[in-house]
């Protein structure tokens, strides 16, 4: 908790809720006018801009991830089954599979990141609804970080 800090004004707390809510880059520009006038503003912005650089990183770690499955099964898959050829062939069973998960696969992109983007959206309504209110959010584990941060 950010101590000494007296209840934000009402600019302070629709500041803070609007780097949360519109994201990074409104985030950087509300905290570089704003850093020296607010300590409130100021961790909340941070706290906006360290969220978002967080979920830019989960979301392309999930989406390359699940690209480089897909480019490994079907550079497994295309060599191997053009070889074995015929259907007819019990032996072409397990490349049968890799075509399966190869198809498969890219479904896991909206499967995964769809979802994702909803619990973005959760956490960013309700961290912009507590700052608009006036209260002092913290994300967990993000927001002590930041706010040691901030004490050096």
């Amino acid at each position: 908790m950010i101590e000494n800090q007296q209840t934000p004004t009402s600019d302070e707390s629709l500041m803070a809720a609007v780097s949360h809510f519109l994201g990074f880059l409104v985030a950087l520009i509300i905290w570089a006018t704003q850093k020296d006038k607010s300590r409130f503003v100021r961790f909340q912005a941070l706290q906006a801009m360290a969220f978002d650089i967080l979920v830019s990183v989960i979301v392309f770690l999930v989406v390359g991830c699940i690209l480089a499955l897909t480019l490994g099964l079907l550079g497994i898959g295309i060599g191997d089954i053009a070889i074995l050829g015929s259907q007819n062939n019990p032996s072409a069973e397990p490349f049968r599979v890799i075509i399966a998960l190869m198809t498969s696969v890219p479904l896991m992109i909206p499967c995964t990141v769809i979802p994702l983007i909803g619990i973005i959206f959760v956490a960013r309504l309700i961290a912009t609804i507590q700052t608009l209110q006036g209260k002092d959010f913290h994300f967990p584990w993000l927001g002590n970080l930041i706010e040691r941060s901030m004490d050096h």
